[in-house]
């Protein structure tokens, strides 16, 4: 399998929404790569209140939005993993990357070729691409704490397989290439 070591200095970040968010910190935990973050009062979650096994901090309101922007503000970057234009939390996610002024990675799964912007920070990488190049956009920004985030699974039906194949293919792959 192509792929990276992970740093031992990387930890993700996300806010244990179904979709994206859950994928993420679910293979982290599976391969044991350090994760946590912020999640609404409550641990909510669309799903009903998060598992405990997910090492999330909980926001002194239950507003999606006030985790997002936590997440993004406490990271050092953040990676959004999708399927066409970001919209709803996904595109509030790019604003706040924008607001706090943090570098903001766009995955479209459904691109195979012609990478796209949209907007002045944000790089969208072709899904092929390998944990080699998503490396190196960590390392050309500083990244240690990584924020990912993406649709929830009620707006985009099967992202949380997708995302969790995506992110054990490549981005969290262990081994070496």
């Amino acid at each position: 399998m192509s792929g990276f070591r992970m740093t031992a200095k990387l930890k993700i970040i996300s806010g244990g929404q179904t979709g994206v968010d859950r994928a993420a910190l679910d293979a982290a935990i599976e391969l044991g790569i350090p994760c946590g973050g912020w999640c609404p009062k409550g641990r909510k979650a669309e799903d009903g209140p998060l598992d405990p096994k997910y090492p999330l901090k909980e926001t002194d309101c239950s507003d999606y939005a006030v985790r997002t922007e936590w997440n993004v503000r406490d990271s050092d970057g953040t990676l959004i993993v999708t399927r066409g234009k970001p919209t709803g939390g996904t595109a509030y996610t790019i604003a706040m990357a924008r607001v706090h002024k943090k570098p903001c990675l766009v995955i479209d799964l459904d691109k195979l070729s012609s990478p796209r912007k949209w907007g002045p920070r944000e790089e969208t990488l072709d899904p092929r691409l390998r944990g080699d190049d998503i490396v190196k956009w960590l390392t050309e920004n500083n990244i240690s704490n990584l924020n990912i985030a993406g649709p929830r699974e009620s707006n985009m039906r099967g992202i949380y397989n997708d995302a969790k194949e995506y992110f054990k293919k490549w981005l969290f792959s262990r081994s070496s290439g």
